[in-house]
């Protein structure tokens, strides 16, 4: 056992100096060969054959535009979207005059909030939301702005005519003063231009309409500005909910009781009024039966805000 001990050193250096000399030997059995031999020996067929194969990258699309390609790859780079919006001066809202939704027990709430669950069309109706969702995201809309723009168009100079005109739907919400509140009550009876804002960037372009509006007609009796807060996600409201009293500090205290801010989805108000992107401010010019009619979007420009202006006055 000792004597064995005693060689096993040895033992594993003869072997670790067989292994050396062997690679060595091999190695100069490679290098001895023409360079042309040991490629055709390390390159695998498969490879050459593989790539003659592959085609050429198409130049151009069947509808005849020109194909961008991420670098040297074959994988073309998304085409932009075309940007989803309306005709100016089509009718906006819906068809007939909103209704004040009445408030239910929660025993009612819950009653139908478990048939609901139970309908066929309910539960369709919530998977093709859920797919739009899926399909749509924040970035679509920052890359709309990016490619297109803050404005969808200038908005038209003639109102649109009473008996085309839609209705303003409901929605209610709180204002700044703490009620609870419908924007049909806020806006019956009087011509309002009603501002809509999901964002904090949105602001500016509400902002542009609202400065002129006022100094045409201060505090003119029948003549009001209501302003409308949006968010859809849940948590940017709670983060909304903290930052109120900032709000409250930021708006005039003679608006806070036309302030009204909404939390939760507003699919259906967004396509009623043509809403394509939320990150963009839109106005709307309401008459005293709660018919929109004329709206605008982005950044005022001057004509669209002496047009405003015309327009309110012949409003009344």
């Amino acid at each position: 056992m000792l004597q064995l001990g005693f060689y096993r050193p040895r033992i594993a250096r003869n072997a670790l100096l067989k292994t050396r000399y062997a690679n060595r030997v091999t190695y100069s059995h490679k290098a001895s060969e023409p360079a042309g031999d040991r490629a055709k020996e390390d390159k695998p067929e498969s490879t050459k054959s593989d790539s003659a194969k592959l085609p050429p990258r198409p130049e151009f699309n069947e509808d005849g535009e020109k194909i961008e390609y991420f670098g040297n790859t074959r994988f073309p780079k998304p085409r932009a979207k075309p940007r989803q919006t309306i005709t100016p001066g089509d009718a906006v809202g819906q068809a007939t005059p909103a209704v004040k939704p009445t408030p239910q027990p929660l025993k009612d709430q819950l009653q139908q909030k478990w048939r609901d669950i139970l309908s066929p069309e309910k539960n369709m109706e919530a998977r093709a939301r859920i797919i739009h969702d899926i399909g749509h995201s924040y970035f679509q809309d920052i890359v709309d702005l990016r490619n297109n723009g803050d404005k969808l168009f200038e908005a038209p100079k003639q109102l649109i005519p009473s008996a085309r005109a839609r209705f303003l739907p409901s929605l209610s919400g709180k204002t700044l003063l703490g009620d609870s509140c419908d924007l049909i009550d806020l806006c019956s009876g009087k011509t309002t231009l009603l501002s809509i804002n999901f964002t904090k960037f949105s602001e500016k372009h509400t902002q542009s309409f609202i400065e002129p509006f006022e100094a045409a007609f201060g505090d003119r009796e029948g003549v009001q500005v209501v302003q409308l807060n949006i968010e859809e996600n849940w948590a940017k409201a709670m983060v909304l909910q903290l930052c109120l009293p900032f709000l409250r500090r930021q708006i005039p205290k003679h608006r806070h009781g036309r302030y009204l801010v909404h939390y939760g989805n507003v699919e259906d108000l967004r396509k009623s009024l043509g809403i394509a992107n939320p990150l963009i401010g839109y106005v709307f010019l309401v008459d005293k039966k709660m018919r929109v009619r004329w709206y605008a979007n982005g950044l005022a420009v001057m004509s669209e805000a002496q047009a405003m202006v015309a327009l309110t006055k012949r409003l009344g």
